[in-house]
C-alpha cells in the first residue's frame, strides 16, 4: 500500500504485482497446493521492502539496502510433508517485465534453522531477474530436534529444499503467463547439502548447480573439526597449542618447501597435494616444540581411526596454516559440538572435555541410518546428467572450514560410479590455489569468482568451462587475476610475463 497526497487529501492505493494474463500476486494465497499453507501473498512496490532487522544479511550495505529493489511478488508458505514437519519458505518473484524466466533455489549455512530467510540473498537474485526462494530447513533454533524427531532430520537434510522447489515452481506457473525456462542453484558451505541433495535425490528439480566449498558430508565433517581441536589441545598444559605465531612459522615452512614448485615464488602453493612437510625440520629448523610439531602433523595427516588407520575425513593441506586459527581457539567450533550433542550422542549435556570423542567406536553412532539424511555424498548422478544437468564443483586448497579432499574424493567417486564420459560432458571440478572457504575479496589474501555466472554461461552456450579466471585480492584490493585449472592439473608459471596475468600461466 502506498500513500499519496493530492490537493491536501490523503489517498491510500493498494499496489498489486501482476504478470500480464496471469494470477495476481495477492490471489496466489487462494491456491490449493498439497501439504502447503500460503501465509502471505503480497505485492511489494519498487524500493518499498523493509526487512526485519535480523533478515538484512547479504544486502548492498549503507542504510536500507533494499531501496533499489524493483517491484516483486512476495509469498510465504508453511509446508508439512510429514505430520512432524514445519518447513517455512519464502519466494520472491519479479514482475513479469523484470523476470529472466529462471528460478533460483537457495540453501542455508551451518546447521540451518531460523525464523526467516536471508532477505539479502533473495534481493540480490531479484536484482538479477530471478524468481528466488529460501527456507528454514524445517526448524528454528538449534538442532535439539534431532534427539527424537527423525522426520525433521529428513527435512533438514533434503526434504525442505525439495518441497520449497516444488511449491515455488507451482507458484511461478500460476503467477507468470510464460513458462519457466530452467532452475539453478549456486551454493557454498552449508548450502551445498541442499544443492547436492537435489542433484542426487531429485534430479528433475534443477538443471544447473554450482558447488563451492563442499560441506555436504556433515557426519564426518564434524569429526574433522573436533580432530583439529583435540590435536591442539592434547593436554591441560597447553603444550600442543598452536598460537598465531606458530601458525605463521608453519606457513613459512610450507612455503619454503613447496612454493616454487609451480615455477613461481609468490606466497601460493600451486600443488599442495604433493607438498611434503618434514616433521623433524619443524623442530630443528623452525624452532617449534616437539608437541607443536606433533600437533601440526596430526592436522596435515587428518583424522584417522586409531585402530584401523582408516581416513575419516580430509586433512588440511600445506599453505592453509593461517586459517587454522578458527579451529584451535579456546573452545571448538559450535557446529561440531551441537552436532555431537543432538545428532550423535543425543545428550544435550555432553561435554567435549569430560567425554572426548572416540574416533573409532563413535563412528558407528554417526553412521546410523537415521543420521544419513544430513549427508549428500551419493556419487550416482546418472539421472541428473541424463536429463542434461550440469554440475560445477570448486574448492580452495587453503580451505580450512571444509578441507579439499572432501571434494576430491567425491569427484573421484562420481567418475567411478557414473563413468568418465558422462562426467566429462556434464561435470567440471576445479581446485584454486590459495583460496579458502569460498570466493571473496576481504582479508590478507583472497580470490573471487562468479559461480552463478559460470554455470549460466555453460547452460546458455552449451560449452563447458575448461579453465577459470579468478580475481586475486590482497588486503581488500584487487591485484590481478589468476588461472584456475581442472583437477588434477596445476596452474604453472611459464617463466616470464606479469605474474598477475592468467596468460602467464598454463595448466599442467
Amino acid at each position: 500500500m502506498r500513500q499519496f497526497v493530492i490537493a491536501g487529501v490523503l489517498f491510500f492505493v493498494v499496489f498489486s504485482c501482476k504478470a500480464a494474463g496471469a494470477t495476481a500476486c495477492e490471489d496466489l494465497a487462494k491456491l490449493n497446493l498439497p501439504n502447503t499453507t500460503i501465509t502471505l501473498a503480497q505485492g511489494v512496490a519498487a524500493g518499498a521492502f523493509t526487512p526485519p532487522a535480523t533478515a538484512a544479511r547479504g544486502g548492498t550495505g549503507g542504510g536500507n539496502p533494499f531501496t533499489n529493489l524493483s517491484a516483486f511478488c512476495r509469498v510465504q508458505a508453511t509446508m508439512k510433508p510429514s505430520s512432524d514437519s514445519d518447513i517455512k519458505m519464502e519466494l520472491w518473484m519479479p514482475v513479469a517485465a523484470g523476470w529472466n524466466g529462471r528460478f533460483r533455489g537457495t540453501g542455508n549455512g551451518g546447521l540451518g534453522g531460523g525464523a526467516g530467510v536471508n532477505a539479502g540473498t533473495l534481493a540480490n537474485s531479484v536484482r538479477l531477474g530471478y524468481a528466488v526462494a529460501g527456507n528454514n530447513t524445517g526448524h528454528e533454533g538449534d538442532s535439539s530436534y534431532a534427539i527424537d524427531h527423525p522426520e525433521k532430520i529428513k527435512d533438514f537434510g533434503y526434504r525442505a529444499t525439495h518441497e520449497m522447489t516444488v511449491v515455488s515452481k507451482a507458484l511461478i506457473k500460476a503467477y507468470y503467463d510464460i513458462p519457466l525456462k530452467y532452475s539453478v542453484m549456486a551454493e557454498g558451505g552449508g548450502g551445498t547439502i541442499a544443492a547436492l541433495s537435489s542433484a542426487q535425490r531429485y534430479p528433475e528439480d534443477y538443471e544447473v548447480i554450482a558447488i563451492t566449498g563442499m560441506s555436504s558430508y556433515l557426519s564426518r565433517h564434524t569429526f574433522g573439526q573436533m580432530w583439529y581441536w583435540y590435536a591442539t589441545h592434547d593436554d591441560d598444559a597447553g603444550r600442543s597449542f598452536l598460537a598465531p605465531a606458530q601458525l605463521s612459522i608453519l606457513h613459512r615452512a610450507a612455503l619454503d618447501a613447496c612454493d616454487e614448485k609451480d615455477g613461481l615464488k609468490d606466497g601460493l602453493i600451486g600443488d599442495p597435494e604433493h607438498c611434503k612437510i618434514d616433521p623433524a625440520g619443524l623442530v630443528t629448523k623452525y624452532g617449534l616444540s616437539r608437541f607443536q610439531a606433533d600437533a601440526a602433523m596430526k592436522i596435515y595427516d587428518g583424522p584417522r581411526n586409531p585402530r584401523t588407520r582408516e581416513e575419516i575425513y580430509s586433512p588440511m593441506y600445506p599453505g592453509s596454516e593461517l586459517g587454522w586459527t578458527q579451529l584451535a581457539g579456546a573452545q571448538p567450533l559450535g557446529i561440531p559440538v551441537e552436532f555431537f550433542k543432538f545428532y550423535v550422542f543425543k545428550d544435550p549435556n555432553w561435554d567435549y572435555k569430560a567425554r572426548r570423542i572416540n574416533f573409532d567406536s563413535d563412528l558407528a553412532l554417526a553412521d546410523k541410518p537415521d543420521i544419513a539424511p544430513v549427508n549428500a555424498v551419493d556419487p550416482d548422478l546418472k539421472k541428473f546428467f541424463a536429463r542434461g544437468g550440469k554440475l560445477l564443483l570448486v574448492d580452495g586448497w587453503a580451505d580450512t572450514s571444509v578441507p579439499p579432499k572432501v571434494a576430491i574424493n567425491y569427484h573421484k567417486a562420481v567418475v567411478a560410479k557414473t563413468g568418465a564420459k558422462p562426467v566429462q560432458e556434464s561435470m567440471r571440478f576445479f581446485m584454486a590455489p590459495g583460496m579458502s572457504h569460498g570466493p571473496g575479496t576481504a582479508g590478507e589474501e583472497n580470490f573471487n569468482y562468479d559461480a552463478l555466472g559460470v554455470i549460466e554461461q555453460w547452460k546458455q552456450t552449451g560449452k563447458a568451462p575448461d579453465e577459470l579466471i579468478f580475481d586475486h585480492y590482497r588486503n581488500g584490493m584487487q591485484v590481478g587475476q589468476r588461472l584456475v585449472c581442472q583437477y588434477p592439473r596445476v596452474p604453472t608459471y611459464k617463466g616470464s610475463g606479469n605474474t598477475e596475468d592468467p596468460a602467464s600461466f598454463v595448466c599442467k
